[in-house]
C-alpha cells in the first residue's frame, strides 16, 4: 500500500466528538414493557387462531371418541 492510499482510507468517516457522560441506570429496563406487550399479542393471537380452527371444524371433532 503506498502513503496516499492509506491517508485515504477513512476519509468518510466522522471525526470523534466529545465523549457523552452516560446516562444514569433506571431501577428497570424499558424494553420490558415491550416485551410484556409481545407476550400477550402472542397469547391473543394464539387463542385466536384456536378458536377459529374450533369453529371451522366444529363438526368434524368426534367428539364421542372411545
Amino acid at each position: 500500500m503506498t502513503a496516499l492510499a492509506i491517508w485515504r482510507y477513512n476519509v468518510f468517516v466522522p471525526a470523534a466528538g466529545p465523549k457523552r457522560q452516560l446516562e444514569q441506570p433506571q431501577s428497570e429496563p424499558k424494553t420490558r414493557h415491550v416485551y410484556t406487550l409481545e407476550t400477550t399479542g402472542l397469547l391473543v393471537i394464539a387463542v385466536l387462531v384456536l378458536f377459529l380452527t374450533l369453529i371451522r371444524y366444529w363438526h368434524n371433532v368426534s367428539w364421542s371418541a372411545r
